[in-house]
Parts: C-alpha cells; structure tokens; sequence
C-alpha cells in the first residue's frame, strides 16, 4: 500500500467516524461550469484566521475541508457546497494533499 492510498484509506475511516459522531456533515458538490452534482462528506470550520493573497487578515473565514475520493476533482473558484440549508461558495483553495482539500467559503 502507498502512502497516498494509505492516507486516502485513513481519511475515509476517519470522516465515517466523525459524521457519525456529528462532527462532520454531508453535504452536495457542485464543481464551476459542471452542474453536476456530487454527495459528499465535509468539515466546516467557522471563525477561521485566514490572510488572504491581499494581506487582508480576516477572523470570521468559514472552511469546508472536502476529501478527493469524494468529489474527484479540486474545487474551482466560484464551485458549490450545500450543507444542509446553507449554501458555501468557494472563494479560494487554501490547502491541498493526495487526499483532501480545504476552501475558504462564502455564503
């Protein structure tokens, strides 16, 4: 086993876990220009310090923390997440491995 496949396979069991617990939602994923919607499973973080490329420092940035076995493809400026009533548009990719990927969000 790889480590991308070994961390991949980690991850997985890991939101199963917490999604169960409630610590992480399901939600849909709706990447720029596709239309196509995905299920997935996510993190949303409020009240995250983020500086954007600008060096505006905000405290109140939302993240969605979103897994690529999931959704298949990094999320594009402008992409969708609908967690339960709320609507998240994707602002920013902020972080990216083999296995995850976090955006700032805006609603």
């Amino acid at each position: 086993m790889t480590q991308s496949t070994a961390l991949r396979a980690l991850d997985a069991e890991l939101m199963a876990a917490f999604t169960s617990a409630g610590l992480a939602d399901a939600a849909t994923f709706i990447q720029y220009g596709s239309g196509s919607p995905t299920s997935c499973s996510v993190y949303v973080d409020r009240g995250v310090t983020f500086q954007g490329f600008d060096g505006t420092v905000r405290n109140d940035a939302v993240t969605i923390t979103a897994f690529l076995d999931e959704i298949a493809e990094v999320p594009k400026r402008g992409a969708l997440f609908a967690v339960g009533a709320v609507t998240y548009k994707v602002d920013a990719v902020t972080a990216k491995d083999e296995s995850r990927v976090v955006c700032v969000v805006s609603t």
